[in-house]
């Protein structure tokens, strides 16, 4: 054993409290006599007080945090009185006969001992609970969650998640059985049972603390339980994760005991928006269009809107490996997967006179900023010139509608990307003035989990041991997860709306990279001082705030729907413009390119 300065601070006060307590038990028993007989017994204090030590070391009571002292603790010490009072009751009964000494004061000295060595432990917990309760009161980024299970391990999760470090907050417990209703665990509510999926509906909103996750603490749950909890998490929008198994936690390392997986919104920082897309028509028997289809968005609308009982989907991807990844994902008998580039007209013309789509769902793009900056030329052709290709198209071929995926990088934009989508915003609504088809745009931040996402680059560099890196403590975003987006992307594209709208969804308040990064290191586990961050400056074209609207955008909500609508044309451009931009793209340098582009969106400020 090491022995550190808490640990022979830890001896010291435990020598100094056997003492006492053997003094005590003595003037319990004799009052006055005591002092007296103490002056013979005192080889034997210090005896008894050193041998409880050396057994207390035994039992491994000096390997335990006074801040989480428990049962465990308080055995130890009782095995070890037992142990050394016997001995020096042997060793009384070998030297002095017992001589003047009461035969019960044994039995006094391993009842004061008790109370006198675990009293101080128990107290010095109930005052640092008391605060880390306090601390936990006032933090707002802990993630609400309801236990599934009454059993041990959910009872050591529990008792974890009082730690001021833990990144959980359980706010109610589902049990297994009726009669446990109201029963509480370390002081949670067991507030529902699982067995009636509609009383878990109900008990659920009666509580004050909106949850964002259900974790499963209990592995004997039936099929049909599982399914039940995984209805109601979809209905509530929550997240949903399992504990692992008592036997395969370590009790040495309860601050590492965590759900598994952790899930992308844990780090959301609020529960999930719920939108029910369940009784949209216009999908059904529908030939669907999805361009860029193996990227996030893209294959999460093909997993979406196949629910809606589509006709067909055409999943139209140029990378090989995403198309194969999605197809694989979801095969179903309506799903065709098509490799090709919205920058190949013909190609892409091909498809739809032989398809006949009905809607067509734009997200393809180059989305990556930095990379982006590197080659404009590639964003311009890609994002802006594939996007008319595929305007055009619809109106040559009488497509029913076209919804197009912008960003909220679109809003005075900084950057290439954001630029090119702007752009684009634009062009569709001069396009659509005059045009059979109806063109919507749906205009949203951040999505987490998706391509080029901080989420992977952080959960790799705690992987790491650090650091992680973060461009500035001040730089904020707007998050959403990708079921989200794309279930309010599927619900602008059944309204009934006027050509041109841009839809913009509701995203909560912006969250602050640093505090996400933050928020990663706990639900991995580690600790604030263990992973650093570090930060490095804002990138090129970069801006330290998004935006969602302009300030002169004129907007509608709708009360029932996390949209915002708005119809403004406030920046108009002429197909006469873009029909010139288009041939200079195609022959002109790219620096004369850059300037064009300029003068076609004067909203673009550059940052260099």
């Amino acid at each position: 054993m090491i022995f550190t300065r808490r640990i022979l601070l830890t001896i010291s006060h435990d020598f100094i409290v056997l003492c006492f307590s053997f003094f005590l038990a003595l003037w319990l028993r004799l009052e006055g006599q005591s002092y007296s007989i103490l002056s013979l017994l005192w080889p034997y204090l210090i005896a008894f007080s050193v041998i409880t030590i050396f057994f207390l070391n035994r039992f491994g009571l000096y390997y335990g945090i006074w801040r989480y002292a428990s049962l465990e603790e308080i055995s130890s010490i009782v095995k070890s009185l037992i142990a050394s009072c016997l001995i020096i009751l042997a060793s009384l009964f070998l030297s002095i006969r017992l001589e003047n000494i009461p035969r019960s004061f044994p039995l006094l000295l391993f009842i004061v001992s008790v109370f006198t060595l675990s009293g101080p432990r128990l107290l010095y917990r109930i005052f640092k609970d008391n605060i880390t309760k306090n601390k936990v009161s006032k933090i707002s980024n802990k993630i609400s969650v309801i236990v599934v299970g009454e059993g041990d391990t959910a009872e050591l999760f529990i008792r974890a998640t009082k730690r001021d470090d833990s990144p959980y907050k359980v706010i109610g417990i589902i049990g297994l059985k009726f009669k446990s209703i109201n029963r509480r665990i370390h002081g949670v509510p067991i507030v529902s049972v699982i067995n009636d999926q509609k009383k878990m509906l109900e008990d659920l909103k009666k509580i004050k603390i909106s949850p964002q996750r259900i974790i499963i603490a209990d592995h004997s749950l039936s099929k049909k339980n599982i399914e039940s909890l995984f209805i109601l998490a979809k209905k509530n929008g929550l997240a949903i994760g399992e504990l692992p198994k008592i036997t395969d936690f370590k009790s040495n390392s309860l601050s590492n005991f965590k759900t598994t997986p952790i899930v992308i919104e844990d780090v959301l920082g609020r529960k999930q928006k719920v939108n029910d897309t369940s009784n949209i028509k216009n999908i059904k028997n529908k030939i669907i269009l999805i361009t860029g289809a193996g990227g996030s968005i893209g294959s999460e609308l093909s997993k979406q809107l196949q629910e809606l009982e589509p006709k067909k989907i055409i999943l139209f991807e140029q990378n090989e490996y995403l198309l194969y990844k999605i197809f694989e994902k979801i095969k179903n008998k309506n799903i065709y997967p098509i490799i090709g580039d919205i920058r190949d007209k013909r190609k892409l013309e091909k498809i739809i006179i032989q398809e006949k789509p009905n809607i067509i769902f734009h997200s393809a793009a180059l989305k990556h900023i930095t990379f982006v900056e590197s080659d404009p030329l590639e964003a311009i052709l890609t994002n802006f010139i594939g996007t008319v290709n595929i305007c055009e198209l619809c109106q040559k071929n009488n497509i029913s509608q076209m919804i197009f995926i912008s960003s909220d990088k679109a809003v005075n934009p900084t950057n290439i990307m954001g630029a090119t989508k702007r752009l684009c915003e634009k062009y569709i609504q001069t396009f659509s003035i005059k045009s059979n088809t109806n063109f919507k745009i749906v205009r949203f931040g951040n999505v987490l989990g998706s391509t080029g996402s901080v989420i992977p680059l952080f959960q790799k560099q705690i992987q790491m041991g650090g650091p992680i890196t973060v461009t500035s403590p001040n730089v904020s975003r707007y998050f959403m997860t990708i079921r989200e987006a794309v279930e309010l992307v599927i619900i602008a594209s059944s309204k009934n709306q006027e050509n041109g709208t841009i839809n913009i969804l509701e995203m909560g308040k912006p969250i602050k990279i640093k505090d996400l990064a933050i928020k990663m290191i706990k639900l991995s586990g580690e600790k604030t001082k263990d992973i650093k961050i570090e930060f490095t400056s804002l990138r090129k074209a970069e801006k330290l705030h998004e935006e969602l609207f302009y300030k002169n955008e004129s907007f509608i909500k709708n009360n029932n729907l996390s949209i915002f609508e708005t119809k403004s044309r406030v920046f108009p451009i002429t197909k006469l413009q873009i029909e010139s931009f288009i041939n200079k793209v195609f022959n002109a340098e790219e620096k004369d390119i850059i300037g064009e582009f300029k003068k076609l969106l004067p909203e673009y400020k550059q940052i260099k």
